[in-house]
C-alpha cells in the first residue's frame, strides 16, 4: 500500500461515497475505485460494505480506518516538528494554495510586502489538493489555506474569511460563435457544451442554480485544466476559468468573457480555530490593511 491509496480511503470514508470522494480529491471515480480495490486486494479484506447507501466501513475497516488515522496523524506531527526545528525558527507561517485556481497570483504581492516588513518570519508556501489542505488544518502543519469559498470549508468546522470576489471567466476558442460577445446571458450559453474539472463542476451548478436547468447545458468532465483547454479548441466548446490563469491570458487563440454580474465567485482564507500561531492573525490584519 502507499500513501496515496490511504488518503483514497480516508476520503471515502469520510464522505461515504466514491464519487464525491473523487471530486474533493480532483481526480476521477475509476481512479479512486481502482486504488481502492488494489488496497482491499493488498489487505485481504473489504473495507467498505457496498451495499449500503452511503458507503459504510465493514468492522475491519473502521479498526484499519482509526488506527492508520492515528498513525499518520503522528507522521504529520513528527514531519512539521522536525522540519521546524531544522529551520531552527518558530516564526514561521505555512500557507497552501487551492490547487486547480490561481489565488496566488493575488496573495503574491501581499506575500512579498509581509516578508519585507517582517524579515524574521519565515514563510512556507505549496500548492495541494483540497483534501490534502484540509489534512494540514486539522493537524497544523498548514496555517493557512487560499482557495476558493467550497461548502466543505464551513461544513468541516474552520474559520473562513472572504479575501476577495472573483469575476468567474468563460473560456473560448477566438474562433467561437459567442466570441464576438462583450457579455453574456443564460440563454448564450444553451446547447454548449462545457469540459470542466471536478473545481469547476462545482461553479457550473452555483451559476445555473434557480435560472436556467443544467439539462440545457452538456457537462464533460476532464482530469485537468490542460485537457480542458486543449477540448475547447479541438471541440469548439467551452470552459470556467478565473482572471489569473496564466494558461490562457495572453493567449491569441483564446477569448474569455466574464459571467459577471449574475455569478461572482469568492477566494477565502481559510483557518482553524485551535490554531494558536500568532502569525496567523499578523498575516491577516496585514492582508487586510494592503488591500485597502
Amino acid at each position: 500500500m502507499d500513501l496515496k491509496q490511504i488518503e483514497y480511503f480516508f476520503s471515502i470514508a469520510e464522505v461515504g461515497n466514491i464519487t464525491k470522494a473523487a471530486d474533493l480529491l480532483y481526480t476521477s471515480q475509476p481512479t479512486v475505485s481502482r486504488q481502492l480495490l488494489i488496497l482491499e486486494r493488498e489487505l485481504g479484506y473489504p473495507l467498505f460494505n457496498r451495499d449500503s447507501k452511503p458507503l459504510e466501513l465493514t468492522k475491519a475497516g473502521k479498526i484499519f480506518y482509526d488506527g492508520m488515522k492515528d498513525a499518520l496523524s503522528k507522521i504529520d506531527t513528527t514531519v512539521d516538528i522536525a522540519k521546524n526545528a531544522a529551520e531552527e525558527n518558530n516564526n514561521s507561517l505555512s500557507i497552501a494554495f487551492q490547487s486547480g485556481y490561481y489565488t496566488e497570483y493575488i496573495l503574491f504581492p501581499v506575500i512579498d510586502a509581509f516578508r519585507e516588513a517582517y524579515p524574521n518570519i519565515h514563510i512556507r508556501s505549496d500548492k495541494l489538493m483540497s483534501i490534502e489542505m484540509m489534512n494540514g488544518l486539522k493537524n497544523e502543519s498548514i496555517d493557512i489555506c487560499i482557495g476558493r469559498a467550497f461548502k466543505h470549508w464551513l461544513e468541516a468546522g474552520f474559520d473562513v474569511q472572504e479575501l476577495q470576489k472573483i469575476d468567474t471567466q468563460v473560456i473560448m476558442s477566438n474562433k467561437h460563435r459567442l466570441a464576438a460577445k462583450k457579455s453574456l446571458n443564460y440563454t448564450d450559453l444553451q446547447g454548449e457544451t462545457f469540459y470542466l474539472t471536478s473545481p469547476n463542476g462545482h461553479q457550473i451548478n452555483e451559476i445555473f442554480q434557480g435560472h436556467c436547468s443544467l439539462s440545457q447545458v452538456n457537462q464533460v468532465q476532464v482530469p485537468n485544466s490542460e485537457i480542458a483547454y486543449f477540448k475547447v479548441l479541438a471541440y469548439n466548446g467551452l470552459t470556467l476559468s478565473d482572471p489569473y490563469d496564466p494558461s490562457w491570458t495572453n493567449n491569441p487563440y483564446y477569448h474569455s468573457i466574464s459571467i459577471s454580474p449574475f455569478y461572482t465567485d469568492s477566494c477565502v482564507c481559510v483557518t482553524t480555530p485551535t490554531n494558536l500561531n500568532p502569525t496567523i492573525k499578523l498575516f491577516k490584519d496585514f492582508f487586510t490593511d494592503f488591500m485597502q
